[in-house]
Order: C-alpha cells, then sequence, then structure tokens
C-alpha cells in the first residue's frame, strides 16, 4: 500500500519556516534531516527534548515576535499609502 501524499509543508507553523528560512538549511535540508532522524529512530526522543527546553520556546517567541511586527509595519505602511 502507497503512503497518502499529503502537503506536509502546509501543516508546518509559519514560525519554524521562517526559522529554517534564516538558517543556513533550506527547506528541503530540514525535511531531509527530519527524515533521517525519523530513519534513525531518533526523532520522538530529540522532539521531547526540543519541546522541553526553555530554549526552543524562547526562540519560538522571539520569531514569532519578529513576524508579527514585520506584519505590522507592512501594515501600517500599506494603510499610510492608502
Amino acid at each position: 500500500m502507497l503512503p497518502e501524499k499529503t502537503n506536509i509543508s502546509a501543516r508546518v507553523e509559519i514560525t519554524l519556516k521562517k526559522i529554517v528560512e534564516d538558517s543556513a538549511f533550506t527547506h528541503k535540508d530540514a525535511y531531509e534531516l527530519g527524515a533521517k532522524m525519523i530513519a534513525m529512530g531518533n526523532a520522538e526522543e530529540t522532539l521531547m527534548l526540543i519541546s522541553r527546553s526553555p530554549d526552543f520556546e524562547k526562540i519560538i517567541k522571539q520569531t514569532e515576535y519578529r513576524l508579527i511586527e514585520a506584519r505590522k509595519h507592512q501594515l501600517e505602511k500599506e494603510l499610510k499609502d492608502l
């Protein structure tokens, strides 16, 4: 039986996408790294370690804040241009 094809990218949080974009890795690299972790059987353990890390939450919140600020400035500019 073939696995069902889904659009994984659409389900990835925008914050995580931005973190990948801001890194030296491409989206393809991120998918390959994730797939390799799954293949090695380390994905669940690594996800648990990451989710328990206070640094992870801090990085996510900082990135979310930057995204919100950028969107706010874009909307303010658009409003001013009207």
